[in-house]
This record gives structure tokens, sequence and C-alpha cells, in this order.
């Protein structure tokens, strides 16, 4: 359980565990020198007599007997004013990591009022919103298959007050219910994309979908009988090497917030559920965490689940080809031709570009069937864009300057950064039997060869392609990925979810005045489907006095 709630900043408000910011050893943040005034200054004393310089994400902890406070985690943040929401988000994911491993039950966090006395709350709620995300994806662990943890290895974290002004804590709970819905969708695809693939096939990410049709999402999915009537070989020729329980589906998932006349936007996601690399086999090192290659399909279902909670008056389509890349039977080898669904023929010059050969299928059947004004797919394509951008950045291609302009400030703000790269026709790769070839040239601009296949099925719909080889899951030892996570990452929902929504989570329902309702409290919940973790209570509004806001119980938020 992980309990949320805001309460006002005083001398006396933190509790036991208190998390504060220090620009270095002399210089605290605001809310953290309030909190250092209650306790006599015994913080930055503590600070003086250490090596703590204050550098972007430091950390120094203190203990502290006969006080209120038990524990003070000082978190460095170089200069506060000039962090931006991804930095808060990197802070947030630090210190989450930080109180997992201190076993901590509960903790507060000093943040205050970073917009003070300006009638613009922009600067505090994303802040605050951020710092949520991080930590709670900082808590996240997958050990459903550790059947043999201590009682002292096991999670405690179940309860974080940030401590602001009641101003600032109005604002922030109106931003809970979009934070909240993106978080659980995050986890479920984390969820997804962190378990085997012996668990985890086609028929698995059809059956995730169908538990969305509760949030009011209309799934379909298409087996190998239909795909092959429908003339998907490229999916089918992927696919069909594997075994009976783990052939290819392409799921369709509908949600139509703005009625069945709007357009579509369409989120397309690669499901490669495990990947040998056919007969291009991959040596053994290579073929080691391959459970990943589905991230695209991951973050799409994780993206779907948060909309569909979020209910925003727009429809979108979220499209899931997967499959499972074995050697088999069925022949799927070098030089072979197949018929894509959109009528172009494909030479298969690698049965190791297999994600661009399901995207190809996906894209042409979901520009056919829903006509989406805008089309994004998101894949683990090349380990070409993974040396190039590390994980740090995720490759962005497009043919829309706007679309592309729109997902980057998307990026920015969440922290999930993407770095264009060129898609232009030159990197199309040729055949001389078929119209194209999913050849990778050799290994030389790789990334820009996957992206100039898809961009061929694409059309004239603005589209862009994220390749998120680099940053779906953390790699020991790649530069630029974000310290405090583990195992899949999730990317792309939080990205996807700002995007779509239009950047920072909406204020507009804030209420007027710091007054609550009367009646029950409404419940806010944030669970996995995958993992089915149990309700989680939104934000409370404390006063000055440490009691609740309002007449009768305690607001909470719907999320």
């Amino acid at each position: 359980m992980f309990a949320l709630e805001f309460a006002r900043i005083t001398e006396k408000s933190a509790k036991k565990m208190v998390v504060v910011f220090a620009e270095n050893k002399t210089r605290l943040t605001p809310a953290a020198q309030l909190v250092d005034d209650g306790l006599g200054g015994l913080i930055k004393a503590h600070l003086k007599q250490g090596r703590f310089v204050g550098s972007m994400g430091e950390m120094q902890r203190m203990t502290l007997q006969n006080q209120p406070i038990s524990t003070v985690l000082v978190v460095g943040v170089g200069k506060q004013d000039g962090l931006a929401r991804k930095d808060w988000w990197g802070l947030g994911l630090r210190v989450g990591k930080q109180l997992d491993a201190m076993g901590v039950k509960e903790a507060m966090i000093a943040l205050g009022d970073l917009a003070e006395g300006d009638k613009d709350p922009t600067t505090t709620v994303q802040a605050g919103t951020a710092l949520i995300e991080g930590l709670h994806m900082g808590l996240y662990r997958f050990e459903r298959y550790k059947s043999e943890l201590k009682d002292h290895m096991q999670p405690r974290f179940q309860h974080l007050t940030v401590l602001t002004s009641t101003r600032a804590a109005r604002f922030l709970e109106a931003a809970m219910p979009t934070t909240l819905a993106t978080l659980a969708g995050n986890d479920l695809t984390r969820d997804c994309v962190n378990l085997p693939p012996n668990v985890a096939n086609p028929q698995f990410m059809a059956d995730e979908a169908k538990k969305l049709e509760a949030l009011g999402v209309k799934v379909e999915v298409l087996d190998e009988k239909q795909l092959a009537k429908l003339g998907c070989n490229l999916i089918l020729a992927v696919g069909g090497s594997a075994a009976v329980a783990d052939q290819p589906r392409l799921v369709i998932m509908k949600y139509e917030g703005a009625g069945k006349d709007a357009p579509y936007t369409a989120l397309v996601g690669k499901g490669i559920m495990f990947d040998t690399g056919g007969y291009n086999i991959k040596p053994g090192a290579s073929m080691r965490g391959m459970k990943f290659d589905m991230g695209g399909a991951g973050a799409v279902l994780g993206t779907m689940r948060a909309l569909a909670q979020l209910k925003p008056k727009r429809n979108i389509v979220g499209v899931m080809p997967c499959a499972m890349n074995m050697i088999g039977t069925t022949p799927f080898v070098m030089d072979s031709v197949y018929k894509a669904y959109n009528g172009l023929f494909v030479e298969i010059g690698h049965t190791d570009a297999e994600g661009r050969l399901v995207l190809a299928d996906a894209i042409g059947y979901t520009l056919d069937k829903f006509k989406p004004t805008e089309l994004v797919d998101l894949a683990t394509l090349t380990g070409a864009c993974m040396v190039a951008l590390a994980g740090g950045y995720a490759g962005l291609f497009s043919t829309n300057n706007a679309l592309a302009n729109a997902l980057a400030k998307a990026g920015d703000d969440t922290g999930e950064r993407l770095w264009r790269l060129p898609v232009d026709d030159f990197y199309t790769s040729k055949s001389s039997v078929a119209d194209i070839c999913n050849d990778s040239a050799g290994g030389w601009g790789g990334a820009s060869v996957g992206a100039a296949f898809i961009k061929k099925f694409a059309g004239k719909t603005p589209w862009a392609h994220l390749d998120i080889a680099g940053v779906a899951n953390i790699e020991k030892g790649c530069v630029g990925t974000p310290e405090g996570l583990t195992g899949a990452t999730g990317f792309g929902v939080r990205l996807l979810v700002n995007w779509l929504l239009g950047s920072t989570p909406s204020l507009e329902t804030a209420p007027a005045s710091g007054k609550g309702r009367r009646g029950r409290p409404r419940k806010a919940e944030v669970t996995s489907p995958a993992t089915a973790k149990p309700r989680v209570p939104g934000p409370r509004v404390l006063g000055a006095d440490g009691q609740p806001r309002g007449r009768g119980r305690p607001r909470k938020v719907v999320a």
C-alpha cells in the first residue's frame, strides 16, 4: 500500500522521517530551512561537519536523538531555481530507491511552494508530480518469482506526505488523477515487459488488453487464421514458427472518448515477445534479455490503460502486433519474399530485422481500418540506435515537424528524452527482386535504415517512430540510464500520456478555495492489472493544525 497526502509545512510539520533538499552545506531550500528551524539548526550543523557539497542527487543521512524527527535524508539539488521537471523526477527516483533500501514505512518530503506569492502554480505542480512519479518508480520491484525473500527484504514503504503550502497542496491534489493513472499504466508496462517469455506470450498480451474492457476500451484480437485471411503475411512470417500456444496475435484497443465520428490518433507498439534472431540466430550473449523486445507493445498497453482511466475527449487506437521470432517448421529465411498487408512485396535480407516487419503489417492495417490523423510507433528496433544514443535518449524519426516537436517536448517534460535522427529515402534498403528489403545494410546507419523501412508503410499520414532499444530496459553498464531504475523502465507511457493530454496535468479542476467536500471521501486507486496491487488512497490536504481541511472526512482524489 502506498498512501499519499499533502500537508502544510511548518516548523513542527515533520514526523519521524523527512527528506529535505540542499543547494550546498550552508544553503538549504526554503522548505528545508523551515524544517531545520524546527530542529534548532541541527541539519546545517551536521552538513558543515561532513563532505556534503550539494551536487545533484548527492545524499547525506542524519540520525537524530531526542528529537521529533529520528531521520533526515538531505538530498543535493545544485541550484533549486534551475531545476526542470525531469530533474525533480530524477531526484524522486533516487529518493524512492533510497527509502526502499532504508526499509522505512513512511516519510515526508519538504518540497514547499516553489512559486510562493506567484499566482501561477505550475512550477510547484510540475515539481511535485515529478517527485511523486520518480519516487513511485524508484520503489517499484519485480519479485514475482523470488520465493525465498526474507522478511527484512520485503518492500515496506507505505505512506508519503508532501509538505508544501495550503495553496500549492490544493493544486497538487487536482493534478493527482493524471499522475496516479499514469503511474498505474507505467507499472502495468513494467510488469508485462519484465515477465519471462514462457509466461508473456502473444496470447498473454491479448488477455491483458481484454482487461481494459472494464475501463471502457473496446478490444479486438486477431489470431493466426484471421491474420492469414487479412494478408498480414509479414506478422505470420515472423511468428509462424512458434509453438501452437505462441502463435502471433494482432491486438487492437479502441478508446473513443470523442465519439465514433471523431478522428483517431494511432499508437502502434512492436511486440516481439522473444527474439532468437530466427535463422540469423543471435549469439548467446545477445539473446539474453530478448524478453524485453516487446517494450513498444508494453508501452502502448500501459498508455491505453492510463488514458482509459483518465477519459480524455479524444479517440485513440492502440495496436500491438505480438509474435515470437523462433526457429521451427515454418520457413522464414533469407531471400524469401512476402506480400505485406498493404500489397508491397518485401524481400527478407535478415531474419533478425523482424520488428520492422510486424510493424509494417500492423501500421498498414491501422491506416486502412482507422484512417488516423497521426500515428506514432514505438519499438525496441535496433542495437544501432542504442550504440548511437546509449540509455540517455530514444531515437525519434518523423515525417512531420509539428508531431516530432510535440513528442520531443513531452519527452523533455517527463524525462523520457528523444533525439531526432534522419529518415531520408537515402536509407531505404533496395531490393532487386521485390519492392523493398528489410536488410539493415550491414549495420551502417542501422537505426535510420530500420526507420526508413517503416516509413514506407506509413504513407502520407503524419508519422513518428520512436526507437526505444536503449531505454526500454536498463542495460548494465549502459551510460545515460536514469539512476534508480532496474529492469523494464516503462519508457513511453509518461511521454505519450503527456503528449496526448497536452503537456502539464490540467489545473482547471483545482478547488477555488481550501474548503473540502461534505460526505464520504472519494477513493483513489493505483492498481496494475498484472500485479493486482492493493488499493492506494489519494491525497488529502491538512491545515496548519495538522487536521483535515473542510468538513467531515478528508478529501480524496479519484485516479
